[in-house]
């Protein structure tokens, strides 16, 4: 059974977007049942894109659409909501009607159960984002981000290389749940750090590879998402290490696809890889159950 945290669609009234951005057939919500169905994925978790760095660019489903088309299909799908930082309600008062809180209150009590793919173009310890993080912890919904580096031309919540801003929200904010996915994040999985070089980690700045590992045995509130080419291809680089680190954080790990091709696109990797590393012994029966659906049940309550 497949649970899967990324998944997109897009806007089924306007395919003019994905067929003259990208240059390909629409990817509606009709395409993305077919495709679960194709693969054995029971449920799958929908992601919208509002942030102006990748709106319409994609032509991926907003908020709006994103929740109507998981009510037409509550059994299979559920949505989350997009947030940008740089809302104007991250300066109101809690109490506010146009408070982020509020804001998000609002996405939840429509069925969201979490945050993401959050998208925005700030530093992710720049203090707008605190605001998102506080209320996502109060009204208990994870956060799904995309990252990208400082200075980068895309679109993602933006870090240095090996993660030092991460590090510091994860310990500001030990009671929200970040989920992190894209290449910046999964970039910094090689190399497994030592027992002694662990000490250091705690005392010093993050500045050798493999933090990916430090910060997951430093911060329970961090998780990953393993979908995309990202995802896969970390795990695969180092076959041995990249199981080890399955099995090692099995409990916070998440099967994704992060698709929105065709109805022809190829098998996503992931399904693959953890098949496979399962069959071979290289991760157990119980990480392979957790990493695939119960992870995700359990974090969203399905």
């Amino acid at each position: 059974m497949f649970y899967d945290i990324h998944a997109h669609i897009c806007t089924a009234d306007f395919p003019e977007f994905a067929s003259r951005c990208l240059g390909r057939p629409n990817f509606d919500v009709d395409v993305l049942l077919r495709r679960m169905d194709m693969e054995g994925i029971e449920k799958s978790v929908v992601l919208p894109l509002i942030n102006a760095e990748c709106l319409d660019i994609y032509g991926v489903a907003g908020n709006h659409e994103t929740i109507a088309a998981c009510r037409k299909h509550p059994d299979r799908l559920i949505p989350f909501c997009g947030i940008d930082p740089r809302n104007m309600a991250v300066w109101g008062e809690k109490e506010s009607p146009l408070s982020m809180y509020n804001l998000i209150s609002i996405y939840r009590d429509l069925g969201c159960r979490g945050i993401g793919e959050y998208c925005g173009s700030i530093p992710v310890d720049d203090e707008r984002n605190g605001t998102v993080y506080t209320a996502a912890a109060e009204l208990q919904m994870p956060i799904l981000f995309h990252f990208q580096p400082h200075g980068g031309h895309s679109y993602g919540t933006t870090d240095d290389f090996h993660l030092p801003g991460l590090a510091r929200v994860l310990a500001k904010y030990p009671e929200t749940i970040f989920i992190g996915h894209s290449m910046t994040f999964w970039s910094e999985l090689s190399g497994d750090i030592t027992e002694a070089e662990r000490e250091l980690y705690l005392t010093k700045p993050y500045k050798k590879k493999g933090v990916l590992w430090q910060l997951m045995a430093e911060y329970p509130n961090l998780s990953c998402d393993i979908s995309a080419g990202s995802g896969a291809f970390a795990l695969r680089c180092d076959p041995v290490k990249g199981a080890e680190f399955l099995e090692r954080y099995q409990d916070r790990i998440y099967f994704g696809t992060d698709r929105f091709t065709s109805i022809d696109e190829p098998l996503p990797p992931q399904l693959d890889l953890l098949n496979s590393w399962k069959s071979t012994g290289s991760i157990s029966d119980g990480a392979y159950e957790k990493i695939t659906h119960k992870n995700l049940a359990k974090l969203i309550n399905i």
